[in-house]
């Protein structure tokens, strides 16, 4: 139920957000973790990065939408893969419809910095992304970096970050996960997820909201 795809589009990708993250500091702010990853003890939070929030259904930055508008195109095309591959899994889905939801982030993580929590991306928590519709999670590693990516607690195992490579997994606490800290360099992803319905359903709420 862990996929990767790479491609040289890919990879493309990633060199684009790594350009533009380098160039937009007006965009970073602190990372934020909701739900049960608020934190891990009163000394160290659960998550430390900087982040870069995109929506790409945003047009009043014309950068920041193209940008946003190309990934959520590569993960749309890797998502339809992943469900011919799992045929049964849209089957069983609500709506047997899934979409990728047009808000996620680009999170750099540096030295020592992370997500170092175990974690899942389902929550019932109240936010624009609708997260008790999620099913899928995504992540695009923007830069290869040893000894760092994404650990899975009950698959006992460990994706590596390596530039170009995208991966999609179940969201729910199946794929509990967190990541890998590398305490000299810098890691830089984009994530986001993949709700159950329709976006065109999903766009409308979140106009009404």
């Amino acid at each position: 139920m862990i996929a990767c795809y790479r491609n040289p589009g890919f990879e493309s990708v990633a060199d684009g957000v790594m350009s533009f993250f380098d160039r937009r500091h007006d965009l970073q702010h602190s990372g934020i973790a909701f739900g049960n990853g608020s934190s891990l003890s009163d000394a160290e939070p659960a998550k430390v990065s900087t982040d870069i929030s995109l929506i790409s259904i945003d047009r009043s930055d014309p950068e920041a939408f193209a940008l946003s508008e190309v990934i959520v195109r590569g993960v749309t095309a890797a998502l339809k893969k992943y469900l011919q591959d799992r045929p049964l899994f849209r089957e069983c889905s609500p709506e047997q419809s899934l979409f990728v939801i047009p808000i996620f982030n680009i999170q750099r993580y540096g030295p020592g910095e992370g997500f170092k929590r175990w974690h899942c991306d389902w929550t019932i928590s109240d936010e624009a992304t609708e997260p008790v519709h999620r099913v899928l999670a995504w992540i695009l590693y923007c830069n290869d970096i040893d000894s760092a990516g994404t650990e899975f607690y009950w698959q006992k195992h460990h994706e590596s970050a390596e530039r170009g490579k995208l991966v999609i997994f179940p969201a729910g606490p199946s794929h509990i996960h967190r990541g890998r800290v590398n305490d000299k360099g810098t890691k830089t992803i984009v994530t986001g997820w993949i709700n159950a319905g329709s976006r065109e359903d999903y766009l409308l709420r979140l106009a009404a909201s």
